[in-house]
C-alpha cells in the first residue's frame, strides 16, 4: 500500500498548529517564532515533505518554468540549442521542461496542449517537419491567440507572428559555396540533401544556386536528392564513381553531409580530393579533416531564444513589436 503523501495539512494536524502557521514557517516568515519555525522545518524534513510546486505556481500566477519542443535530441544541433537554453534559464532562476515531436504533427500538438495548460510561462518551439510540409499552424497560432509567450527558432514561417531566432541560411550557403570555389578551387560541385521542401532548406538551396550562378563561366553544379538514406548514399557513390570532374559537395543538412563524407571515404578517391562543406556539427570533421563546417552557433541560438522569451514575459506585451533575431554563422 502506497503511504500517504505528507502535506501542509498533515503536518499541521500532527503538530497541532494551523495550516497557515506551517506554510509561513516553511517560508521562513518572521511572523512565526524561531522556535516554532525550527520545530516545523525539522518535522517536515523527517516526514520527507516536498512542496506542491505546481499549486504554488498557480497561486503566484507564475511557474518559473519554460517549455521546449524540438524535433529530436539525437541531432547535435538541437542538443546544443537545448544546452544554450537551459544554461541561460538556470542563471535566471527558471526551470526547463522539454519534449520531442519526432517531426510528427500530432505529437507536437499534444505536447503544446499539455505544456500550455498552465505548466509553463512560455514556450520555445522548433516546428515539426510534418507541420511545415502540411502548412498546419493552427496549434501554434492558438498559443499567440491565448497570449502565451512564444519563440520559434530554426524552422520558422511567415504565417506565424511572434519572436523568432534564425540564422541567415541563404547567405551562409552562398558564402560556403563560394569558399569551395575560391579557396578549394572546386569546379563541379554537387548539392545534396535528403529533402529540400522545408523553408530553411529552400533558402540554403537558393544561396547555393546564386553562388554557382555568379561563377557559371567556370563552375558547374549537380543536384542529388533522395528521401531515404540508403538511396541518397548510393546516388552519391554512383555520381562520384562515374564522374571524375566532381570535386566539391555541398550538404544542405547534417545527414546529407554525413552521407557525402561516408561515400567519399568508401570510394577512397586518391587521384583528386573532393572538398565538402555544409550545415553540420564540428564532430563530423573526425571523418574528414578537410570538411568545412557551417557553424550555426546553436548554443547562441538557444541562449538568444531564452533571453527573448524572458524579455517578452517581463514586458507583458504579448501581441506586438515582435522581432526576428539573426545569429551569425561562421565557417570552421
Amino acid at each position: 500500500m502506497t503511504p500517504n503523501k505528507t502535506t501542509l495539512s498533515t503536518i499541521a494536524k500532527d503538530l497541532n498548529v494551523s495550516v497557515s502557521t506551517v506554510s509561513k514557517a516553511l517560508a521562513n516568515s518572521p511572523e512565526i517564532s524561531s522556535k516554532t519555525r525550527k520545530k516545523i522545518s525539522a518535522y517536515a524534513k523527517e516526514s520527507n515533505y516536498s512542496p506542491n510546486i505546481l499549486a504554488s505556481s498557480f497561486r503566484k500566477g507564475s511557474t518559473k518554468t519554460i517549455g521546449l519542443i524540438i524535433p529530436n535530441i539525437t541531432n547535435p544541433f538541437y542538443a546544443k540549442v537545448f544546452v544554450g537554453i537551459e544554461k541561460y534559464l538556470d542563471e535566471k532562476g527558471y526551470k526547463l521542461i522539454a519534449s520531442i515531436s519526432n517531426d510528427y504533427l500530432e505529437k507536437e500538438i499534444k505536447n503544446i496542449s499539455i505544456m500550455s495548460s498552465g505548466f509553463v510561462d512560455g514556450l520555445i518551439v522548433c516546428v515539426s517537419k510534418e507541420a511545415e510540409q502540411k502548412k498546419e499552424y493552427r496549434h501554434i497560432n492558438s498559443l499567440i491567440n491565448n497570449r502565451i509567450p512564444l519563440i520559434l527558432f530554426d524552422r520558422v514561417c511567415d504565417e506565424i507572428y511572434c519572436d523568432k531566432v534564425i540564422t541567415d541560411n541563404f547567405q551562409a550557403a552562398l558564402d560556403a559555396t563560394e569558399y569551395l570555389i575560391k579557396h578549394r578551387k572546386c569546379r563541379h560541385i554537387v548539392m545534396t540533401s535528403k529533402t529540400n521542401n522545408l523553408h530553411h532548406l529552400k533558402l540554403r538551396k537558393k544561396g547555393f544556386e546564386q553562388a554557382i550562378d555568379k561563377h557559371k563561366a567556370t563552375v558547374k553544379s549537380s543536384i542529388i536528392l533522395a528521401e531515404k538514406s540508403n538511396i541518397l548514399r548510393q546516388k552519391l557513390e554512383n555520381a562520384l564513381r562515374d564522374d571524375s570532374s566532381i570535386d566539391g559537395v555541398f550538404g544542405l543538412n547534417e545527414k546529407s553531409v554525413l552521407h557525402a563524407t561516408l561515400s567519399i571515404n568508401k570510394l577512397k578517391k586518391t587521384d583528386k580530393e573532393v572538398s565538402i562543406t555544409g550545415f553540420c556539427n564540428d564532430l563530423q570533421s573526425k571523418y574528414n579533416s578537410s570538411l568545412i563546417v557551417i557553424n550555426q552557433n546553436p548554443k547562441e541560438i538557444g541562449k538568444e531564444s531564452a533571453r527573448l522569451l524572458l524579455d517578452r514575459i517581463k514586458s507583458g506585451n504579448l501581441i506586438s513589436d515582435f522581432c526576428t533575431k539573426i545569429i551569425d554563422v561562421d565557417l570552421t
